[in-house]
């Protein structure tokens, strides 16, 4: 066997040992061609169905061309291929990483639970200097790790087993077996950083210090070893932060402000999908660590993230309106097919008066509901279950068809009404603001 091929079977993770389908990422490419020719030689020490999937971008002329060589390249090792046509919305980034976007997506579609690909030596020296430039922090600069889950799915890891051999040795393994593959024009083209640094600033950079590649590489790995250690780390701080009732920001204010950094970009990322800027992050943490038990609101994505009362909610970006209830009538039964429950309470409401005509309105001046300390305005009531101030206007209430108040959704019903396991009308979506309110 090839010392390549050799090399990368007795180095095989143990993540890899366990698949039951390997895919191997195919561009048509010198690298992606040299991982499956590897690959398919090792086919029978593999323990895997191995497969292929090529990414039509439609970005190149030649692209369909080129999707017909991956096509043939396959046929002749007797390997399946996957095709997913992508369509590439730069949407105000640069077309490389659209494209980028687009390509793991696809990905992240397969059926397999390891993605090989073919990144090597010369790209990691190259991603290094790339975080540098463009001023990235720890995970920039720690570069690719040989095995990942992916972001976008993380059923499925990310394989790199060529990493230690450069393009120098692929060529050259490329070369030994005759393997034909093609050559992406965008590949030179100086308008990309990458193309900028790979043919001109990286050259330079190797005749001032011939092992620069090897340096890079042993920093990289302390680079990798250092950020395991910070993710370890960052994944304590952020259970310290959450508990039953979620994101607890009197928690996370008793961290560190490098750890608390940390934690809310995580938080920003999983909940927003991208961190604006660091001016925006350095401003959510300063916000955040000086309302106390206040409220702040921030606009996402596709989101609204609100600060309240030591609490974080994740909210629509309209949630407002999807809150505020519309004024509607009807049966116990027409509110049950509206999405409303009728849950079992040691003080509800009996299912009697429930069997009459009810009303879901907003709460109105003036209305007041019987407790066993006396007559209360609801907005009192949803004060003493400490419900967030931010939602309260939005509650809703449940009146009879004269529009007297029978209860307040999900805390409380008029107790002049109500019987022992009797029933209190809720709407499952107002339940999030409900934890940690200390409520019977």
């Amino acid at each position: 066997m090839h010392p390549v091929p050799a090399a990368v079977l007795h180095a095989l993770p143990e993540a890899v040992l366990r698949a039951r389908r390997i895919e191997t990422a195919l561009s048509g490419g010198l690298d992606s061609v040299v991982l499956l020719h590897i690959l398919a030689q090792l086919k029978g020490s593999l323990n895997a169905e191995l497969t292929a999937v090529h990414v039509h971008h439609g970005l190149h002329a030649d692209a369909d061309g080129w999707l017909d060589f991956c096509r043939s390249c396959c046929e002749c090792l007797g390997i399946p291929l996957r095709v997913e046509k992508v369509t590439v919305r730069p949407a105000g980034r640069g077309i490389e990483a659209a494209a980028r976007e687009a390509r793991y997506q696809a990905f992240a579609r397969s059926r397999a639970d390891i993605l090989a690909a073919a990144h090597h030596a010369d790209d990691q020296t190259e991603t290094f200097f790339l975080a540098a430039l463009r001023g990235g922090g720890l995970r920039a600069l720690a570069a690719m790790p040989g095995l990942r889950p992916l972001a976008e799915n993380p059923a499925v890891h990310i394989w790199r087993p060529l990493l230690p051999y450069s393009r120098a040795e692929l060529a050259a393994y490329a070369a030994e077996h005759r393997l034909d593959y093609i050559t992406d024009p965008a590949n030179a083209d100086p308008a990309y950083l990458r193309n900028r640094l790979r043919h001109d600033g990286l050259p330079r950079l190797r005749e001032i210090q011939p092992q620069l590649d090897a340096h890079i590489r042993a920093a990289v790995a302390l680079l990798q070893d250092e950020l395991a250690v910070l993710q370890e780390t960052a994944d304590a701080d952020w259970q310290a932060v959450h508990d039953a009732h979620g994101f607890n920001t009197a928690a996370w204010r008793q961290l560190a402000p490098a750890r608390r950094r940390q934690t809310a970009r995580r938080l920003l990322l999983e909940t927003g999908g991208s961190l604006k800027n660091q001016a925006f992050l350095a401003d959510f943490c300063r916000v955040l660590n000086q309302i106390g038990t206040g409220e702040a609101q921030w606009p996402l994505s596709d989101h609204t993230l609100i600060a309240s009362r030591n609490r974080l909610f994740l909210l629509p970006q309209d949630w407002q309106r999807q809150y505020t209830p519309a004024a509607v009538q009807g049966s116990l039964t027409d509110l049950q097919a509206a999405g409303w429950q009728f849950r079992r309470a040691r003080h509800g409401l009996p299912r009697s008066l429930l069997s009459q005509t009810l009303r879901i309105r907003p709460i109105e001046k003036g209305d007041l509901l019987h407790t066993p300390n006396g007559r209360k305005p609801p907005k009192q009531i949803l004060h003493e279950h400490r419900i967030p101030p931010f939602i309260r206007p939005c509650w809703p209430l449940i009146a009879d068809e004269n529009n007297r108040p029978l209860a307040l959704a999900n805390l409380r019903a008029d107790s002049r009404h109500t019987v022992s396991d009797g029933l209190l009308p809720c709407l499952p979506d107002y339940d999030v603001f409900l934890q940690g309110t200390g409520k019977n």
